[in-house]
């Protein structure tokens, strides 16, 4: 059953992080270190596939988090800003091809949409 459930976990998260607005090149930053919210903000970003507000961005990394592909980093006085990924989301990039973030389905989209929409109101 725990099989199952890492499976499970591993296809959302795959999910979340293909039909997200980050680059491979976000990913692979992500795997280096941390990256902060607001070099996700930045405007012509070379992370993002488009411009994110900082309420957007910040609903993505939430998402993601709540997912289980990104985990917030510590520092001395608490939690930051910056994220960096989880084992989880190590091992989903890694099974992607190296130059590239596969894309996701319309269906994908929607799916991962819907499961967005209804974790913000549960």
């Amino acid at each position: 059953m725990d099989l199952a459930i890492e499976k499970q976990a591993a296809r959302r998260a795959d999910r979340a992080a293909r039909c997200s607005p980050l680059h491979r090149r976000c990913f692979d930053a992500l795997q280096e270190g941390a990256v902060g919210l607001t070099d996700l903000c930045v405007s012509g970003s070379p992370l993002t596939t488009r411009p994110l507000s900082e309420p957007q961005a910040d609903q993505l990394v939430r998402w993601l988090l709540r997912v289980g592909l990104l985990r917030r980093e510590v520092d001395g006085q608490g939690l930051t800003d910056r994220v960096r990924l989880t084992p989880l989301g190590r091992q989903v990039v890694a099974a992607w091809p190296k130059r590239c973030c596969p894309p996701a389905s319309w269906q994908e989209h929607w799916s991962n949409g819907l499961r967005r929409w209804i974790s913000i109101w549960s």
